[in-house]
């Protein structure tokens, strides 16, 4: 196949690869350097095609000594692309058996060393013999929601005082981080209590989208790429997972990212591209038996937690600009909207939950806590974390963070820890982030 990549070019890019470089960001290095605009994808699939040959063809004039030696780093390089093949190919077997998943994890396990291997459902409960006579009687509950993860955006570092950047790269490696500090986060509190169940919410602007002009233009892929990628991606997270849960439960509510028109809708707020990779997860894990997923057509959505009931929405509904006085007056007009159901409980047309004790929202792209009486209301933070806008035109900055939080069926919310994701962009990402042209394919065997 012809790359149409110039040869002074192909050096520069293996060169980059073995660096640690992202596909995005060598990407635009070929752009600025070379004038010419390659797609990721496309440099990615020259690499793995051609670039260990490309090694050996730079070494003409070179002594036979060095010779010898990049001949031996070009058999590794073949046997490590030998490996990805490999683990790629295991993978989508496993998207068609929920039974592959253990096979799937050891291949995580033995192509990417660098974070610590993962224990298996099976061994989930060697530890018992060695448990502390205070071991918790109540099974907790896992609640790790993810928000904001604005797939596509193109954060350039150069722009934002060299404190953050983003790209489909770096989604996928801090994903990866989040899957891997889930589980060991659950394994830590494993120690104390049984956890059984995780819970997912999903609180909307999974992707970047076109809403504003500036980022249909300086977008890396179109929405429906976005989509596409971002529900294949986090469908590995939770497949990665599965394994080590009882259940996981998804639940997902749309943002303002995502909308298919400039004007912020009130009718079929659904019709969305969050709704649409909700429902491209379900497909991908439709044969986990363990994991649930519910994706409702409304704003907000409620459900029970041990014991308590989880408010969850994005946030973009709130005025004020996120303001602990504005977001406490939108949660208290919720209840007066929630207790309604009150008055037409003897109607079947309605189920609707009669209280909230917690609220779950993205939006904001923080982590926040504040007390709202019958229990907490956090900001869930970003995956994305800072980009141009915050700091050219709010003056702040985040880093990328999510939450997680513990539910003790009879005590409530229990615990909190933060996911700091920056820290894992230097780690390579476990989760394959090229999709097919036919998107089915995924799903075969």
């Amino acid at each position: 196949m012809n790359y149409s990549i110039q040869e002074e070019a192909k050096a520069q890019i293996v060169e980059l690869r073995e660096e640690g470089m992202g596909w995005t960001a060598i990407s635009r290095f070929i752009d600025d350097e070379y004038g010419v605009s390659l797609h990721r994808s496309t440099i990615q699939r020259w690499h793995a095609e051609h670039g260990a040959e490309q090694v050996i063809l730079d070494l003409d004039d070179t002594d036979d000594e060095f010779v010898d030696a990049k001949l031996k780093l070009d058999k590794k390089i073949r046997s490590l692309e030998q490996d990805r093949k490999l683990y790629r190919s295991l993978y989508h077997k496993a998207l068609d058996s929920g039974n592959g998943s253990d096979v799937v994890l050891r291949a995580i396990e033995q192509y990417t060393p660098a974070l610590a291997p993962q224990m298996k459902r099976r061994a989930m409960n060697v530890a018992k013999a060695t448990r502390p006579k205070n071991f918790g009687t109540k099974t907790q509950v896992m609640v790790a929601p993810l928000t904001d993860t604005h797939v596509g955006d193109n954060v350039k570092s150069e722009q934002v005082l060299g404190l953050n950047e983003y790209d489909i790269d770096l989604f996928s490696r801090r994903i990866w981080g989040w899957a891997n500090q889930v589980l060991q986060l659950a394994e830590y509190r494993r120690n104390m209590c049984n956890i059984d169940d995780l819970v997912i919410p999903m609180l909307g602007d999974m992707i970047s989208g076109d809403i504003h002009d500036e980022l249909a233009f300086t977008n890396i892929e179109n929405c429906m790429m976005q989509m596409i990628i971002g529900a294949y991606v986090l469908s590995q997270a939770v497949q990665f997972l599965a394994p080590h849960f009882k259940t996981i439960k998804l639940k997902g509510v749309v943002g303002n990212h995502g909308r298919m028109t400039k004007k912020v809708p009130s009718k079929d707020r659904f019709m969305d591209w969050d709704y649409m990779l909700y429902n491209w997860m379900a497909v991908f894990l439709k044969k986990h038996k363990n994991v649930e997923i519910e994706i409702p057509k409304a704003s907000v959505h409620i459900f029970e937690v041990a014991n308590r009931n989880i408010l969850i929405m994005h946030g973009d509904s709130v005025k004020g600009g996120g303001s602990q006085a504005s977001i406490k007056r939108a949660i208290g007009n919720l209840r007066d909207v929630v207790q309604y159901n009150g008055i037409v409980d003897s109607d079947e047309r309605y189920t609707v939950a009669e209280k909230f004790d917690d609220v779950l929202m993205g939006h904001f792209h923080r982590i926040d806590e504040m007390d709202i009486g019958t229990g907490s209301l956090h900001i869930c933070g970003t995956t994305k974390g800072g980009d141009e806008y915050v700091v050219s035109q709010l003056h702040l900055i985040t880093k990328p963070k999510h939450l997680v939080l513990y539910y003790h069926p009879v005590h409530g919310q229990v615990g909190k820890e933060t996911i700091y994701l920056d820290r894992f962009d230097v780690q390579e990402s476990g989760f394959d982030t090229e999709v097919p042209d036919v998107w089915a394919d995924i799903l075969t065997a």
